[in-house]
């Protein structure tokens, strides 16, 4: 073959070539948006911009001289992640929208309680699925599985014994791969805990310290001698307990549960030594020793686990306690929010569809730092960046103060109190949202309200239901609250419903399922058993909040669903038809809030507006009828008024019904009558 026809033969290869590559460039472009590119740095794990700000966080924590040497250990731990990652979420990574989640109803409940066969014996995953239709009709987009990691279950589950494995009674692992599929293919998204302050003492590093293995006391957070210590009960904290540190320093914590433990610290005896570790909450809940590497990298693998398998939020709970330096109060320091950081940070390189709720019990003030800084950054996937921007701690947190506002409000039938707590709330980023509820497998918390409004609610309501930690909390299911009255539990889920934030729905509250006392008093018994086994001996058994919970069969949510004139059916469709159109209207989610005068307290109005769309929300309060004054200026309706008439009939988004309205331009308010408990979503003009 002669040397030109050999050299016209590699051009025309390479010709094809190009036009190949060419082609091929064209379709990957137009099969993703403009904010997707194509990557110079394939083999760049994490991005310039986020490894620098790891690095910062990094140095923060554990200081500048450790700080490439853990990075560079994240960053494989983050190959590893990506390397396992599956092919769909990987396309989620790079199509979704980086704040898919403000567009979220979210509904929470225990695997094993939740739509049950019979009332005697509880689900596993496999019997979940079931529910998936229910759901689905429902009209709730992620679902909430209270904690199913692997737990002796002293604690509801929040005792994690393995964090990367599933509890054998619900299944294995097996059966949740099987439900994750499955609730994937219907459309869910899912939500899980991630318990980062504290482990059971049946997690592995105890259980080797106790064996002879003193080096994993540094898992956790240990010392060598108790410090003298003094205990009061403060007006505004409940009891609180004052270290006096070796070097003078007090350190003043809150006892969280001073009915169950004397103080925050447990005594063991390990080879003949006296040691104290430190727990928040229970003595069987250790809390581990975020000051060590190793504790980072296990939480990390912990991420990479169920993020790979699919879960889209994480909550993490009990999130201000990961810092306990001497001569603090252990809550919202310096140090948590940049161990936050590092997790947020590094899910955004490994996992960007994956976001992080704080489940932070502290007043808003408190609670704002937690999301951090609202940034522009960018994502590597597959040898493509994509710009991203989002806050760089958690995006999602409670708001705590809400709950028992509302709860003030429908006890006295005025809305002011909730209307100061709206007032009080800071501003929050863009991208980042609160999570707003009712009620919840907690008790109602009245830590964060003044000493009058926590004796008003805990009067009314404690014997509704049950008290917890001695006054500064109080258990009950939401429909007792309202003395099962389907009309209040309605109007209670139009201000859920129709108010900014994502609205979280507990499992039952939906079909008004009521206090289970006798499933508080089965998990007492069952405490007493696996304690009399037990060194740890608490100072109480029972759990008030054990009435919220407990299972509710398979059938009495379907009936619920296949009828509209039982208690349960009429409260069912309702929240069916609210949940439907707040999903339909993005003023509902994503609009902004004004709140407007009325002429009576008991008229919670206001209007929900986005991109031009304005919805007029009224709900009344209480049980009677009244003619409400909303001051909505008449010029808002002028183009609905024809032919000099004095009312005007705007559609009832609720009912698909006309109602009548009565604006005065003279006095500038708008005339509207309120039937009991009634909740009415007008569109405006």
């Amino acid at each position: 073959m002669s040397k030109k026809i050999l050299t016209l033969i590699i051009v025309c290869l390479l010709a094809t070539l190009g036009i190949q590559n060419s082609i091929y460039a064209q379709d990957v472009s137009q099969a993703t948006d403009e904010t997707i590119q194509s990557n110079t740095i394939e083999d760049k794990i994490i991005s310039p911009k986020v490894e620098k700000e790891l690095k910062l966080s990094i140095s923060k924590v554990y200081g500048e001289d450790k700080t490439d040497e853990i990075y560079n250990r994240i960053v494989e731990i983050a190959k590893q992640a990506k390397e396992k990652r599956p092919e769909v979420l990987k396309q989620d990574d790079l199509n979704r929208a980086s704040d898919w989640y403000k567009d979220e109803v979210i509904y929470m409940f225990y695997v094993d309680q939740f739509g049950t066969v019979t009332p005697e014996r509880t689900n596993q995953f496999k019997d979940t699925i079931k529910m998936l239709p229910y759901l689905k009709d429902l009209g709730v987009t992620t679902l909430y599985m209270l904690p199913f990691a692997d737990s002796p279950m002293e604690d509801a589950g929040f005792d994690v014994k393995n964090p990367q494995n599933v509890r054998q009674d619900l299944g294995g692992k097996t059966q949740f791969e099987e439900f994750i599929k499955e609730a994937k293919a219907q459309g869910f998204n899912i939500k899980a805990d991630l318990v980062l302050n504290h482990f059971s003492d049946q997690h592995e590093w105890f259980k080797q310290a106790m064996n002879g293995d003193v080096s994993k006391l540094d898992y956790f957070v240990t010392r060598e001698d108790l410090p003298e210590y003094t205990k009061y009960v403060d007006s505004k904290l409940g009891t609180v307990v004052e270290y006096k540190e070796p070097n003078g320093q007090i350190s003043k914590r809150r006892l969280i549960f001073p009915e169950n433990t004397e103080n925050h610290y447990r005594k063991v005896t390990i080879n003949g030594k006296d040691y104290y570790i430190y727990h928040t909450f229970y003595p069987f809940q250790l809390d581990i020793n975020w000051k060590n590497p190793e504790v980072l990298y296990y939480n990390l693998g912990t991420l990479n686990y169920w993020a790979n398998l699919g879960v889209d939020i994480f909550r993490l709970d009990a999130i201000p306690y990961l810092s306990k330096d001497s001569g603090t109060n252990a809550e919202n320091q310096p140090a948590t929010h940049e161990i936050i950081k590092i997790l947020s940070l590094y899910l955004q390189a490994v996992a960007p569809r994956t976001v992080l709720q704080a489940e932070a019990c502290q007043l808003p003030k408190d609670v704002i730092p937690y999301f951090g800084t609202e940034k522009k950054s960018e994502v590597i996937v597959d040898g493509k960046t994509r710009d991203f921007k989002r806050t760089d701690e958690v995006q999602i947190a409670y708001n705590f103060p809400y709950m028992p506002a509302l709860w003030a409000s429908f006890i006295t039938e005025d809305s002011n109190y909730f209307k100061e707590a709206v007032k009080q709330t800071p501003s929050i980023p863009d991208s980042a949202s609160w999570a707003t509820f009712l009620r919840v497998h907690d008790e109602l918390t009245l830590e964060m309200v003044t000493p009058e409004m926590r004796q008003l609610i805990y009067n009314a309501l404690e014997p509704k239901g049950a008290p917890f930690r001695k006054g500064f909390g109080v258990a009950g299911r939401m429909a007792n609250f309202l003395d099962e009255d389907h009309d209040h539990i309605e109007m209670a889920f139009s201000v859920l419903l129709s108010m900014p934030g994502i609205p979280i729905i507990y499992y039952g509250d939906e079909i008004g399922a009521k206090n289970n006392f006798e499933n508080a008093k089965k998990s007492a018994d069952l405490r007493k058993k696996k304690q009399a086994k037990s060194k740890i001996k608490l100072l109480s058994f029972f759990d008030s909040r054990d009435i919220n919970r407990g299972l509710l069969t398979q059938q009495a949510f379907y009936d619920a669903k296949n009828s509209t004139k039982t208690y349960s059916g009429k409260i069912y469709h309702k929240v069916q038809k609210m949940i439907a159109l707040r999903k339909s209207t993005p003023a509902l989610s994503r609009g902004d809030l004004t709140i407007l005068k009325t002429n009576y307290p008991h008229v919670f109005a206001y209007i929900r507006s986005y991109k031009g769309e304005k919805y007029l929300i009224v709900n009344n309060l209480s049980d009677k009828r009244l003619t409400a004054e909303v001051d909505l200026p008449a010029n808002m309706l002028i183009k609905a008024i024809k032919n000099n008439e004095h009312s005007v009939y705007l559609t009832n988004i609720l009912t698909d019904e006309q109602y009548k309205l009565k604006p005065s331009i003279k006095d500038k308010k708008t005339r509207l009558l309120m039937y009991p408990y009634a909740e009415v979503w007008l569109k405006l003009p």
